[in-house]
């Protein structure tokens, strides 16, 4: 006998990067630092394309965190990004990472589980 399932639909949504309770999107923005280039000018977050994410471990007094550099206007910018439960970091590096060469304004659109992971 052939056992046939449907899919069923998702009780819970699936929220957004944006959206998502340990982590206060978008990056250059309260209480995360603001990105800081060669020039004074603090570009506007939602049109730096990201270019790179590394893991600062803890150091001085900080816990550990993200350094997310990105390019805006043809210059570089850096900036760091944590997560209110650093058992998360690692996750949200690798769904970042995988989000490289795109706009911040589009990964706060991508949805995540729970644990960060892009789904």
């Amino acid at each position: 006998m052939v056992r046939t399932t449907k899919p069923m639909p998702q009780k819970v949504r699936l929220p957004k990067f944006r959206e998502h309770p340990l982590i206060h999107w978008p990056p250059g923005i309260e209480p995360n630092p603001a990105w800081n280039g060669p020039v004074p000018e603090v570009p506007d977050p939602s049109r730096i394309v990201l270019t790179g994410v590394e893991i600062a471990s803890e150091s001085k007094g900080h816990r550990p965190h993200l350094t997310l550099t990105g390019e805006y206007d043809g210059n570089a910018y850096r900036t760091t990004f944590a997560s209110d439960d650093p058992a998360l970091l690692m996750n949200l590096c690798d769904s970042l990472r995988k989000c490289i060469g795109e706009k911040i304004v589009e990964i706060g659109e991508r949805r995540v589980d729970r644990a960060l992971n892009l789904v």
